[in-house]
C-alpha cells in the first residue's frame, strides 16, 4: 500500500457517509412533500429547504428528482434552484452543514483548519435567510477558504431574547457563539446581516472585535429600539454598544439601494452614529439587494466587494481588510455610490 492510499481510503469513507446522509435527507423530503396537497404547502416546504441547503445537497436533490414529472412540485422547485446557482462549480471540497444549535447552522469543510480561513457570521432577517437561498451564497465562496455560520431567530424578536442554547439575550448569545466557534481562530472574521439582521451584524462586529461588519438594508435603529422595549428588553445596552469605540474598531459597511428611500434613511441614521462607509447601490429601488445582484448575474462580484477580499484566492484574501480597519475608525464616515 503506497503512502497516499490511507488518504484515498479516508476520502472514500467520507464520501460514502456524505452520500448516505444526503439519501436519508432525500427520503425525509419525499415523505414531507408527499403530504403537501396544495402548491402553497409545497412552496413553504421548499422555501424552508432553500434556507438551509448546501450546493452539494442541491446537486444531489436535482439528480434524485430528475425522473419526476416536469410539472411536479419538486421538479419545478429544484429546476429553478439549480438554474439560478451563481457559479455552478463542483469543488474538490464542499461545504457541509452542521446544526450546532437550533438557529445556529455551521457550513464548513470540517477539516479542522481555521487559521487560513475567513469566518462569515451571517445574521438572517425575519425569513431566516440572507435575502437569497443559502446555497447561492455558499456557491460563490471557496469552501477551502471560508466557514459560514448563519444565525436565525425563530422568535422574530431581532435576537433580543437570544438563541436557545447560546444565551438568553443578544449579548449572551454572542458570548455563547464565541465559545462554540471562536472568531479569533480565523485569519479574518466578519459579520453579514440582511434586513432585520443588519443592525445586529453591526453590533456583533463591535462586540466580538471582528474585522468587518456589513449591514445590507438594515432595520431602522429607532424601530429596533422601540421593538426591543415593547418586548420587555433594554435598548440602552444596544445604544451603549453602538456608542463604544473599542480598538481596533471594525470596518463597518452599510449597504442600501439608492432609490429605496426607507432603507436609505435607516442607513444614514446609523452611518451618522458609527464610523462607517455608506454604500448606495446605483438605481436600485429594492430591499432585496442580494437577489437584485443575482438577477443581473453579478452576485459573486458584489459579495467580493462587500467582504473586501477574494472569494477564491488565499493570496488575495485579507490584505485590504487589515489595512482598512484603522483608516475608517480614525477618519470618520464615508459615502459612496456603487
Amino acid at each position: 500500500m503506497n503512502e497516499t492510499a490511507p488518504v484515498r481510503e479516508t476520502h472514500a469513507l467520507h464520501q460514502e457517509a456524505t452520500t448516505d446522509r444526503f439519501e436519508r435527507a432525500f427520503r425525509l423530503y419525499r415523505r414531507r412533500v408527499g403530504r403537501c396537497r396544495t402548491e402553497n404547502q409545497s412552496n413553504r416546504l421548499h422555501i424552508a429547504l432553500d434556507n438551509y441547503m448546501t450546493p452539494a445537497e442541491v446537486r444531489y436533490f436535482a439528480a434524485a428528482l430528475a425522473q419526476d414529472a416536469a410539472d411536479s412540485f419538486g421538479r419545478r422547485w429544484i429546476t429553478t434552484l439549480v438554474g439560478s446557482m451563481p457559479i455552478k462549480k463542483v469543488r474538490s471540497v464542499e461545504f457541509e452543514r452542521t446544526e450546532l444549535r437550533k438557529g445556529v447552522s455551521l457550513y464548513s469543510t470540517n477539516d479542522g483548519s481555521r487559521n487560513h480561513k475567513t469566518l462569515v457570521i451571517g445574521i438572517a432577517g425575519l425569513h431566516h435567510r440572507l435575502m437569497a437561498p443559502t446555497s447561492y451564497i455558499l456557491d460563490c465562496l471557496n469552501p477551502a477558504l471560508y466557514d459560514v455560520i448563519i444565525l436565525r431567530d425563530f422568535s422574530g424578536r431581532a435576537f433580543a431574547f437570544g438563541i436557545p442554547g447560546l444565551g438568553g439575550d443578544f449579548f449572551e448569545a454572542l458570548s455563547g457563539l464565541r465559545a462554540l466557534v471562536d472568531p479569533r481562530a480565523y485569519r479574518n472574521a466578519l459579520s453579514l446581516g440582511t434586513s432585520s439582521g443588519g443592525l445586529p451584524a453591526v453590533m456583533a462586529a463591535i462586540l466580538l472585535g471582528l474585522n468587518r461588519g456589513i449591514s445590507i438594508c438594515g432595520e431602522d435603529l429607532g424601530w429596533f429600539a422601540a421593538r426591543v422595549k415593547s418586548q420587555g428588553g433594554d435598548d440602552a445596552r444596544y445604544l451603549t454598544l453602538l456608542a463604544s469605540r473599542p480598538q481596533p474598531y471594525p470596518e463597518l459597511v452599510l449597504v442600501c439601494g439608492e432609490k429605496k428611500m426607507d432603507d436609505a434613511a435607516a442607513a444614514v441614521v446609523l452611518h451618522n452614529l458609527v464610523p462607517s462607509e455608506l454604500w448606495k447601490v446605483r438605481n436600485c429601488a429594492q430591499h432585496g439587494i442580494l437577489k437584485w445582484y443575482m438577477s443581473r448575474g453579478t452576485l459573486p462580484a458584489f459579495l467580493a466587494k462587500i467582504l473586501g477580499q477574494s472569494l477564491e484566492s488565499r493570496d488575495l484574501a485579507s490584505v485590504r481588510l487589515t489595512t482598512a480597519r484603522t483608516s475608517i475608525a480614525g477618519s470618520g464616515s464615508r459615502e459612496r455610490l456603487l
